[in-house]
C-alpha cells in the first residue's frame, strides 16, 4: 500500500498547479494499477476540499471530485477516530514542522506500517519514508 497526500490530490485536480503533471501521473497510474493500493485520510480530504476552495473551484465540482475518489476500488479511506487521533497529537508535538493533517498522515502510516507517500511536501523526508512525487 500507499499513502497519497494532499499535495497529489490538489495537483491532479487543479490543471492550473504547477505540479499538474506529477499529480495527474499518479492517480492514472494508481487508476490503471501501475501502484499498489492507496490510502488516504479523511483530514487530507478535507484539506484538499479545502484548497482547491480557496483556488476558486466551485463546492459542488469538488464534492463529485471527491465522490469519484471515494468510488475507486484502487484508495482506501480510513477515517481518524480516537486512537489515530492520540497518536497523531503525539507526532505533532515530535515535529513541530508538521501541521496536525500531516501529523495524522504520519499516525496513520504508521499505524497501518506504511512507508511509501507520494506528496510534493517536503515535511515527510524522514527517516523511515519513502517520499515520492510522481510515480
Amino acid at each position: 500500500m500507499i499513502f497519497v497526500d494532499t499535495t497529489e490530490w490538489v495537483a491532479a485536480i487543479d490543471a492550473s498547479d504547477e505540479l499538474h503533471e506529477d499529480g495527474k501521473a499518479v492517480v492514472e497510474a494508481l487508476v490503471k494499477g501501475k501502484l499498489p493500493l492507496a490510502v488516504t485520510t479523511d483530514f487530507v480530504l478535507g484539506e484538499t476540499m479545502t484548497l482547491l476552495k480557496k483556488r476558486g473551484a466551485k463546492p459542488n465540482k469538488i464534492v463529485e471530485t471527491i465522490q469519484r475518489i471515494l468510488s475507486s476500488p484502487r484508495v482506501n479511506l480510513l477515517f481518524v477516530d480516537a486512537m489515530l487521533f492520540k497518536a497523531s497529537l503525539a507526532s505533532f508535538a515530535r515535529y513541530a514542522r508538521l501541521s496536525f493533517t500531516d501529523a495524522a498522515t504520519l499516525a496513520a502510516m504508521s499505524h497501518l506500517k506504511i512507508r511509501a507517500i507520494y506528496s510534493h511536501d517536503t515535511d515527510f523526508d524522514m527517516q523511515g519514508i519513502v517520499r515520492k512525487e510522481s510515480p
